[in-house]
């Protein structure tokens, strides 16, 4: 049987169980309270809010925002489906855009046409996802949010680390941006997401939202205070951070430098080995990018290519089905698979290799040489 290379390994140290050994000896304070605390300060954020996962950390968002029926959100076709979701939830409608080919991110003249197309439709805001790590042009972004007066919600997922012109992303004007420490393809022994904002306000609504709408301690009633005395002001949902999860998120957290040198390192090694290898396309990187993925383009029958290295034991993750193709969105909205050019030829042509902390050079060298095997005798 062939070794395995998997397209994700959770990376253990001291630090992970030093966390857990501490919180199960009921000692120190609440992790979540210092990941929140540590987060918001590397950031550069007022206030941050940490969630069971990322897509409750969109889901508060738009609570925070107060979404109303026939709302309307505009986000990329290009998404996993946790961003449309959360609109559908409060009975809103996502609108869709295409992606540019280059670095699979929002086509912002394409956005700019649809804020002009559905100005005075209810429409509330954008979200935005920087896909695989990779940002737009934010200052446009942001310009164009002022003129059409929607907010702007940025999807991290990806992206934690990544800057854009020195900031990092959450620090450089969206009135929210959300995390994952499991990012979309990936299998963490837990999950976990967090909102970062500088707006107060929405800040306490998504607070109040992530624990069944229960007044918080700073309004002067806690759930949790020696008499129980609470008070329910609006209906809301259990998103709270566990302090098991936010150990082992906090562990992860304080690993992020070492994990995004190492993932530097491995993206060095795979664009010298595989620059001018036949039927591959490499990404472009930039400095600033903190790559959540590394997706090259197969120029043709990408399936076959996946299945051939998954015989040879490297596993490679598919970014994403473009949302159009899944059947509630095609139904509920009649869209049409070539309504979204640009998205279906990408999806047609991409695939992520394994790219984490606990990945070896030896293995991302076994990766290489596989692929340039299967390269060879692709058609």
């Amino acid at each position: 049987m062939k070794d395995i290379i998997p397209f994700y390994r959770h990376k253990i140290d001291e630090k992970h169980k030093d966390y857990i050994e501490e919180l199960l000896s009921l000692e120190g304070k609440s992790k979540v309270e210092k990941l929140e605390k540590d987060f918001s300060s590397f950031i550069g954020a007022k206030y941050a809010l940490a969630v069971t996962n990322s897509t409750a950390a969109l889901h508060l968002a738009m609570c925070a925002l107060d979404l109303k029926r026939g709302d309307k959100v505009i986000c990329s076709v290009n998404s996993f489906p946790d961003l449309p979701e959360v609109v559908r939830h409060f009975d809103a409608e996502p609108i869709f855009v295409d992606c540019i080919d280059h670095d699979y991110l929002i086509d912002l003249d394409k956005l700019e046409k649809t804020l002009i197309k559905s100005k005075n439709k209810k429409l509330r805001a954008v979200i935005i996802n920087h896909m695989a790590g990779k940002v737009c042009d934010l200052d446009r972004l942001y310009e164009m949010a002022e003129k059409y007066k929607v907010k702007v919600i940025e999807d991290a997922s990806d992206a934690m680390g990544s800057k854009y012109k020195g900031n990092l992303i959450g620090s450089t004007g969206a009135d929210m941006t959300t995390y994952s420490f499991s990012p979309h393809l990936h299998k963490g022994i837990v999950d976990g997401g967090i909102l970062v904002t500088d707006d107060e306000g929405l800040y306490r609504r998504a607070k109040l939202f992530r624990t069944h709408g229960i007044r918080a301690e700073e309004d002067g009633i806690s759930f949790d205070s020696v008499d129980y005395l609470y008070n329910v002001i609006n209906i809301g949902w259990q998103y709270n951070m566990s302090e098991i999860n936010a150990s082992i998120c906090l562990a992860e957290f304080e690993n992020l430098d070492d994990a995004l040198e190492r993932k530097k390192e491995i993206t060095n090694i795979y664009l010298k080995e595989l620059s001018n290898i036949k039927h591959i396309s490499l990404p472009t990187v930039q400095k600033e990018n903190s790559l959540g993925y590394f997706i090259i383009e197969v120029d043709t029958n990408r399936d076959s290519f996946a299945r051939e290295l998954r015989k040879e034991g490297v596993m490679v993750g598919l970014n994403y089905i473009p949302l159009h193709f899944m059947d509630y969105y095609k139904n509920k909205y009649s869209i049409r698979v070539f309504d979204f050019p640009r998205a279906l030829g990408i999806y047609q042509r991409v695939m992520s290799l394994p790219m984490y902390h606990s990945l070896t050079d030896d293995e991302a060298m076994k990766v290489c040489d596989i692929i340039k095997k299967v390269a060879e005798e692709h058609i």
